[in-house]
């Protein structure tokens, strides 16, 4: 299960100067950083069967390392709401991952290998079977460099990742300026009190849409023109 917060700031010297900043750093202990060049994929089939779902196939290439397939189920809030109804940005979804040297993404592959995973095989399941036979393409990609903070904050580890890149679908873009704040473990509510002390500190906006949600929009607007 992934629980996040999406944070959106203005520009990339306010994302980079809270991880530099005393009421930052007094709060959470830092155990490890490491920065990484992210290259994504989102697939569908040609009749976008995914569309409309809240359910997304990503290839994910980290510049230098093997690829991870990714599955991730329908966004729901911590209260029980649908995607759409979303306003905080704080999320919990059922994600599936597999690191391959693959670069193409095949159904029955992932099924296999994702079998003893934590979240539920079914669901996983119920994603994937009903697309058994289609071709998939990508529909859109994310670029994006991420600094990785790992820490613990109120007795709980977190991952604090910082985006910056862009969302690209077709010949359209949008920029990524965001942070993302990601339970390892411990008590979920660690994740809302270290976004509200961001939030305190910045003029970052909560973001309720997620990249693959970005790039969606744009093949909106081309499909509307």
């Amino acid at each position: 299960m992934e629980t996040e917060l999406k944070l959106s700031f203005p520009d990339r010297e306010s994302l980079y100067a809270v991880c530099d900043s005393p009421w930052f750093l007094h709060a959470v202990e830092i155990l490890g950083e490491k920065t990484e060049e992210y290259e994504n994929s989102y697939l569908d089939t040609r009749d976008r069967a995914l569309e409309g779902t809240g359910n997304s196939l990503r290839i994910r290439h980290i510049v230098g390392s093997d690829y991870i397939h990714t599955v991730k189920a329908s966004r729901v809030s911590l209260s029980g709401e649908t995607d759409s109804a979303v306003k905080s940005g704080l999320t919990s979804r059922c994600e599936w991952n597999v690191s391959t040297k693959r670069p193409d993404f095949d159904i029955d592959f992932f099924l296999h290998e994702a079998k003893e995973a934590e979240d539920p095989y079914e669901i996983l399941a119920s994603i994937l079977v009903p697309l058994s036979g289609s071709k998939l393409v990508a529909i859109c990609k994310t670029e994006f460099t991420r600094q990785t903070i790992t820490a613990m904050y109120e007795g709980s580890k977190v991952e604090i990742c910082l985006d910056t890149g862009k969302c690209i679908a077709l010949d359209r873009s949008l920029p990524i300026c965001e942070m993302e704040i990601e339970l390892i473990s411990g008590d979920v509510s660690a994740v809302s009190k270290l976004g509200v002390l961001v939030k305190e500190h910045t003029e970052c906006q909560p973001l309720a849409v997620s990249k693959l949600g970005r790039c969606l929009s744009l093949l909106k607007e081309k499909d509307n023109d």
